[in-house]
């Protein structure tokens, strides 16, 4: 039987960080980027008798895992055991100790063992040893930036909030966080799961009455951008995607009895066009192009929902940096394979921003930022030769390839010209103003962190 051991310290009570585990949401807050993991089914939340069913996928080989609370004591511990996965045995023990008014001990300990005995530990007990400290490394970052927030944010009221584009990428990501810090979170959806609002901003219909009661709305629904070569039909569908939404959405609002205190909606540094070395920040207008043009429509209509919320916020995001899917994902096969380095010149700036900052941000605006439009980037972005330098850095690879621009042109199209080849060098000043203080402000740090490698 092999065991493994990790401890940190957590800046909050030993009971706030057990209350967090049992929170809906909290789970899935640390499944680690660079893993394909699917929850199956659950039954309860930490108390005993309590089950999880999850699915893994390695390799292109998926693997049920089946695990059952067996153990626990409210506000200290709580202990988990496989029945049914890929190790012969295994019991974890989840365990939170007081140290003192605003610090406790979080200490995850698991006695395990491997398939086909000693010869199932010779051939895999390094590997596996490895992975788990790769993992509870960034479980216990990711616990520890949870409760610093919810230490943060404990007097605020918990709200009741509407995501649209919840099952995406990030929106889903966010629904997490949300839901971990105690906020209630629902998302708009053209396929409604339980206690889903349905919408089909297409056909012009929403469920207008189910959208009584929300505290906010988070607006983050388009078709992606970088999905397929660019046309006029793709090009209108993106343009559509983002504009009648928005349209549809406010509209539903000047109907509703008790409309949002708060609408936050998506935009992007696309808004500011190619911008070559120069620094934008949100006083600057809007650049040409493509892309500046569906933003700056696209926030248009956001700005009319001040007519029936307290604030609009709008959220101008740059590149998100995260392995589970995105920019980084797509970049992450050619540089492993020591293919990396630059795009065109490799001089456009790069602006940036690593997919636990822009959770948290968002959060801390919903909460306390004033209406405008915000620059969700990192205050340190990079020329894009650099970037490339960095990941293969963390990657432990050369970058030494360029690609040039036309060939860029030829194979990806226009979106090459706007989304890889443009330079925009933008600043979070409105963020940095409002208070927020980022965790991963450099690009190294936002890589490892994303890829494992903290």
């Amino acid at each position: 039987m092999a065991h493994f051991r990790k401890t940190t310290s957590i800046p909050c009570s030993a009971r706030d960080l057990y209350s967090w585990h049992g929170r809906a949401g909290a789970f899935e807050r640390l499944a680690p980027p660079w893993q394909s993991m699917k929850i199956v089914s659950r039954k309860g939340g930490i108390e005993k008798g309590a089950e999880i069913h999850i699915r893994l996928r390695r390799l292109g080989i998926s693997k049920d895992w089946i695990a059952r609370i067996v153990d626990g004591i409210e506000g200290t511990l709580f202990v988990d055991s496989q029945l049914k996965g890929p190790f012969a045995e295994w019991t974890h023990r989840h365990a939170f100790s007081e140290v003192d008014s605003d610090q406790c001990q979080l200490t995850d300990s698991i006695d395990y063992s491997l398939p086909a005995g000693k010869l199932g530990a010779l051939v895999g007990g390094r590997f596996v040893r490895s992975d788990l400290e790769r993992v509870f490394r960034f479980r216990h970052e990711i616990t520890r930036n949870d409760l610093a927030a919810w230490s943060d944010f404990r007097r605020y009221p918990r709200l009741k909030v509407l995501i649209s584009g919840g099952y995406g990428f990030i929106g889903n990501r966010l629904g997490n966080f949300l839901k971990a810090q105690g906020h209630s979170v629902s998302v708009l959806s053209r396929n409604p799961r339980r206690g889903d609002v349905g919408w089909d901003p297409e056909k012009g219909s929403i469920d207008s009455s189910a959208l009584n009661g929300f505290d906010g709305i988070i607006h983050l629904a388009g078709e992606n951008l970088g999905a397929s070569r660019w046309n006029d039909r793709l090009k209108k569908r993106i343009y559509n995607s983002r504009i009648d939404s928005t349209r549809l959405l406010v509209e539903a609002m000047s109907k509703m009895d008790h409309p949002p205190k708060v609408f936050v909606s998506g935009s992007a540094i696309g808004y500011y066009g190619d911008c070559g070395d120069r620094l934008t920040t949100e006083a600057d207008g809007s650049g040409s192009g493509f892309l500046a043009e569906v933003c700056e429509d696209w926030e248009a209509e956001a700005d009319l929902a001040s007519r029936y919320s307290d604030r609009v916020i709008r959220l101008r995001t740059g590149i998100v940096l995260d392995a589970g899917d995105g920019a980084l994902r797509k970049m992450l096969l050619p540089f492993k394979m020591g293919l990396g380095g630059s795009f065109g010149s490799g001089k456009q700036w790069m602006s940036w921003i690593a997919l636990e900052d822009w959770i948290a941000a968002v959060h801390h605006l919903m909460l306390m930022g004033e209406s405008g439009a915000y620059n969700l980037v990192s205050p340190d972005p990079e020329r894009n030769r650099s970037f490339g330098k960095t990941l293969a850095s963390v990657l432990k690879r050369p970058a030494v390839f360029n690609v040039p621009a036309p060939i860029l042109k030829t194979v990806i199209g226009e979106f090459a010209e706007e989304g890889l080849l443009s330079s925009c060098r933008a600043e979070p000043k409105g963020l940095l103003e409002s208070g927020y203080r980022f965790l991963y402000p450099k690009l190294g740090d936002a890589l490892r962190l994303a890829l494992g490698r903290i």
